[in-house]
């Protein structure tokens, strides 16, 4: 059995999508940071984000939550 990931957002830059899992004390474990293309994909593990409310200022991310 795998574990669940939900789209976190695509960012600018791999740092960037870093430094927003950082900023929410998420384990690098539970992230999953990929290149598709000229784009930085953030993925979450769905369980990490049960319950949390994540702290999003936007910077460096060009979609996701809002």
């Amino acid at each position: 059995m795998g574990w669940e990931f939900e789209q976190a957002g695509k960012f600018g830059s791999e740092k960037a999508a870093d430094d927003y899992a950082r900023r929410n004390n998420l384990d690098p474990s539970d992230v999953q940071i990929t290149r598709k293309g000229g784009e930085i994909e953030l993925n979450i593990r769905r369980s990490a984000v049960d319950g949390r409310s994540l702290r999003d200022r936007g910077e460096g991310r060009r979609d996701g939550w809002g």
